[in-house]
């Protein structure tokens, strides 16, 4: 169940009148859900018909006499004292204001109820049926049980007429209908019909149920493999035809090519004779290479490729022992989902010997599966699949709150650890501010972090995030307890924080918290690139790369801000972002490629930019300093390929490089 101060936000769907199939006089309604500043998706609770009373099959209270005398006669009094404690004890749980069930009586399979609204709700008026009447009505149906039973909770509604509106006292009837569903007659204390539900379907659910609330946690997915079950009927090894490695088929002509082609990558992807970056560069240029020509030439779309490698992937709690292996997989991958059917991903272990004739095995194995990725161990193949991730593998929250994510031995997301951090107690110094954290930005230096890639002189993640003000210390004047702010935490990713007040601001109305957790690195970066070192001024021109990224939109948006000429690189696929983002053709060039260069000096008149936001490396930041004719700024992001100032300048004669780093202020 969620937390008693937890808001949630109601959506209410109606269709304008007759857009429900069949209905002239009808309108669908939908009801859907969403906890306030939670999960951005909306859950779907109820849709049903509304009509009007002339098109709807009236369903009445059909002995009303009975409720006029009450309780009637004949009927057995039912002990419903205790009740909403045992429902608790159960897991369910009713609120103060949803304890309105009275009395209950049994005739037979009928059940006679009696309801009030407790005296605190005084809002009986505002609705046709008060919510919590109604519920205190159906209360009944849990009257007799044991703890440990079933409870069934509301599921379907049929043909419901209200005939009256603001009752706060209630008597009701409760029939068997057909099944597991019952039929309701309400009327008021006179007896007056109040409303009629002729059908209500009920599920059944556990204890267990009730209590556990779908969180994100139990949205997480990770990847599963599971031996291939065997299939009916295996295409035999003659349909394939025996199998031919690409190496072998590069010069084949105008033959039409087998069913099947094989690209071998065991030995390639697996060299351990250089060093990683090496092997993953070699590796993945080389896969990139038949990729394109595979997909390119139209005589190879009835066959396959199959790309072979060896320790890619873990399964079953293995260790990756390639990881040049690995990153042809991700680049792979990304092939497959734009051509799928036309690439097959396949991985064997160390101790698999798999000769021709073993292959042509697997590929007939393969072309009947289906499976557009294989792991073969021990002789067993397996295929992936996504699986929820098991609670035990989480990090575990401290039992004493609050707490703090901590990185502990750097090299290894194993190493994360949610710990105890206790701010609540420490007392705030001149100009912090304590803040109840209620989202954080995570980019990739938080990874490259994780991984140690980059160090830290802390054992904590710098944080990102936004939250609510718990309280001030002293000097603090713009800001105090209950204001919602977002912008850099000092304490790191934790549930409640400490920080600088000059480090956050108050969250725009209209932003969640998780909009603006996700704001202040990358706007810090480019501000402090463009502004601080690159002092940008309105009419220049700026060249901003990957700007499809964090860092790049936000550039885009301050440049623009500021009055400047905006050009864009990013990868072909992204061209579309970069239109949506109101870029034209002639300021968009694919960043894969060096034709950059060209394109901008023509669309330029020659004239080129006169500050570059650089994220590349190698041929492509010449390409980028050549973009500079007139002389300008050059602000690198990148921690691959840094140049020196001096030795561009002496380079690039005439040129005049006023700042050559730009990085992340850490």
């Amino acid at each position: 169940m969620l937390p008693t101060d937890t808001a949630v936000q109601i959506q209410i769907h109606i269709a304008a009148a007759g857009e429900s199939a069949g209905a002239v006089e009808s309108r669908a309604a939908s009801v859907y859900s969403r906890v306030e500043d939670g999960d951005p998706e909306w859950t779907l609770h109820a849709r049903g018909l509304v009509t009007s009373a002339a098109t709807t099959a009236a369903v009445v209270v059909d002995d009303s006499a009975e409720f006029l005398v009450w309780p009637p006669s004949g009927v057995v009094a039912v002990e419903i004292d205790g009740l909403y404690d045992r429902l608790a004890e159960a897991g369910y749980e009713y609120g103060p204001t949803f304890q309105g069930l009275q009395a209950v009586w049994r005739r037979g399979k009928d059940l006679f109820v009696q309801a009030a609204l407790p005296e605190p709700v005084t809002d009986a008026q505002c609705y046709g049926l008060h919510p919590a009447l109604l519920d205190a009505v159906l209360h009944a149906t849990l009257a007799g049980r044991d703890e440990d039973s079933i409870v069934a909770l509301p599921f379907a509604w049929e043909k419901i007429n209200l005939h009256a509106t603001g009752a706060s006292v209630v008597r009701a009837r409760i029939t068997p209908h057909s099944g597991d569903a019952v039929s309701i007659e309400v009327a008021d204390e006179t007896g007056s019909p109040v409303i009629s539900i002729q059908s209500l379907a009920s599920r059944p659910v556990t204890a267990e149920n009730l209590t556990t609330t779908t969180t994100a946690r139990e949205r997480l997915h990770i990847v599963h493999w599971t031996p291939l079950p065997a299939v009916s009927e295996p295409a035999s090894s003659a349909a394939v035809a025996p199998v031919v490695f690409y190496a072998d088929w590069i010069d084949i002509g105008e033959r039409t090519p087998p069913p099947v082609v094989v690209l071998d990558m065991r030995t390639t992807a697996g060299r351990t004779d250089t060093d990683v970056l090496t092997r993953v560069h070699s590796a993945t240029h080389e896969v990139l290479v038949v990729l394109q020509g595979w997909l390119r030439e139209e005589r190879f779309a009835a066959s396959t490729l199959v790309v072979l490698t060896c320790g890619a992937v873990g399964v079953a709690g293995e260790d990756v022992t390639d990881p040049a292996g690995s990153a042809v997989w991700g680049l792979v991958r990304s092939a497959q989902s734009e051509n799928p059917g036309r690439i097959v991903l396949a991985d064997t272990d160390p101790i698999e010997r798999l000769d021709t004739a073993d292959l042509t095995g697997l590929a007939a194995t393969l072309v009947t599966s289906q499976e557009p990725q294989v792991a073969i161990r021990k002789g067993v193949l397996h295929r992936a699949r996504a699986t929820g991730v098991p609670h035990d593998s989480m990090l575990a929250t401290p039992e004493k709150l609050p707490w703090r994510l901590e990185v502990g031995d750097m090299g290894s997301f194993d190493s994360l650890e949610l710990a105890v951090y206790p701010p609540a107690g420490e007392t705030l110094e001149s100009g912090q501010v304590r803040i109840a954290m209620r989202a954080a930005g995570l980019n990739f230096r938080d990874i490259l972090v994780a991984l140690g890639v980059v160090q830290l002189p802390w054992g904590t993640l710098p944080g990102e995030g936004a939250g609510v003000v718990l309280d001030v210390g002293p000097g603090v004047v713009d800001l105090a307890p209950g204001d919602s702010v977002y912008g850099f935490i000092a304490s790191g990713i934790c549930s409640v924080g400490i920080t600088d007040q000059r480090l956050v601001t108050r969250i725009p109305a209209g932003w969640s918290f998780a909009e603006a957790a996700a704001i202040p690195a990358v706007f810090v970066t480019a501000y402090y690139g463009l502004k601080d070192l690159g002092g940008v001024r309105s009419g220049e021109t700026l060249l901003v790369h990957a700007a499809t990224g964090g860092v790049g939109m936000a550039a885009v948006q301050l440049a623009r801000h500021w009055g400047m000429d905006v050009f864009a690189t990013a990868s072909l696929g992204k061209w579309d972002t970069l239109r949506t983002m109101g870029f034209d053709e002639q300021h968009i060039a694919n960043s894969r490629t060096l034709e950059f260069e060209a394109e901008f000096l023509q669309a330029t008149s020659g004239q080129g930019m006169d500050v570059v936001l650089n994220c590349l490396a190698d041929e492509f930041v010449d390409a980028s300093l050549r973009l500079l004719p007139r002389g300008g700024r050059f602000l690198e992001m990148g921690k691959t390929d840094i140049r020196n100032s001096q030795e561009v300048v002496a380079q690039y004669s005439g040129w005049i490089i006023r700042h050559s780093i730009c990085s992340t202020p850490e």
